[in-house]
Formats: C-alpha cells, structure tokens, sequence
C-alpha cells in the first residue's frame, strides 16, 4: 500500500514537470536537499538547497521550453522513514532525446536525496548546439551551492 502510494506521488510529479510547474516539486523537497545531476555542463553539479534547486529548474525549463517526461520503470523499497526510488524515464525536447536513470531518497514523504544520470555526451552535444544559437545559459556554470 506505501509503495503504491509513492508510485502515485512520482507519477503525478513527472506530471507536474510536463507542465512545466516546478513549484510542486521542489516544495516536497527536504530544506537540506542533495540535488545532483552527473557532468559537468550547465546542468551538472550538486545543489544542496530548495532555492539552488528551484534555479536549477528555472533553467531547465529554459533550456529546454519542450521537454516532455516519460517514465519507463521504477523501484521502490523501504519504508516511510528511509524510501529509495529507482526510475528510468526518458526526456525528449523537440529533435533531442535521452534516457535518464534517477535515484530518489525519501524520509518521511520528503525528498532529500536527488541523483540524476543520462548520457551526458548527448547532452553537452545538444548544449553546444544551443549556444551556437546564441543561448549563451547553455554554456553556463553549473548551479551549486
């Protein structure tokens, strides 16, 4: 019964993010959140705050004005004091695609572990497309903090 109620709560997530509205999601995040995704790019690094967190979706949303989230798998153990999520989904934005392994930690319906890895070759590829558009946010500094 626990583990479907977290699927629900993932799913109805993603479905936030296909919205675009962010604001849900990083409101279930723990004050002390870890926030990483794997590279180093504009995306990359580790956040460790619900505000570092929020820019980091800011501009995730402006990099990619199209993404679209579609879960293909996910596994869920433990018990509401210590949860770990396992999902693979894939993100798509108009020509560009890639599959995305997400790690997940919950402690009491908080999330306050993050940990975001996709082929990040695809991705820096698609980063210097955009700024040889003149999107210089692509070339950015990660967020962290």
């Amino acid at each position: 019964m626990y583990h479907q109620m977290v699927r629900r709560k993932v799913e109805a997530t993603f479905g936030h993010l296909n919205r675009h509205d962010f604001e849900p999601v990083v409101a279930g995040f723990a004050p002390a959140i870890q926030h990483s995704f794997a590279g180093e790019h504009a995306l990359g690094g580790t956040r460790h705050s619900q505000a570092s967190a929020r820019k980091w979706y800011e501009r995730l949303f402006r990099l990619f004005p199209e993404a679209r989230f579609t879960v293909r798998d996910m596994v869920i153990a433990g018990l509401p004091g210590d949860t770990r999520i396992a999902i693979q989904f894939t993100v798509e934005n108009g020509a560009y695609r890639n599959d995305v392994a997400q790690f997940i930690r919950l402690r009491w319906g908080r999330i306050t572990e993050i940990a975001l890895y996709e082929d990040t070759g695809k991705l820096i590829q698609w980063l210097m497309g955009l700024q040889q558009r003149g999107i210089s946010e692509a070339g950015a500094a990660p967020i962290v903090d």
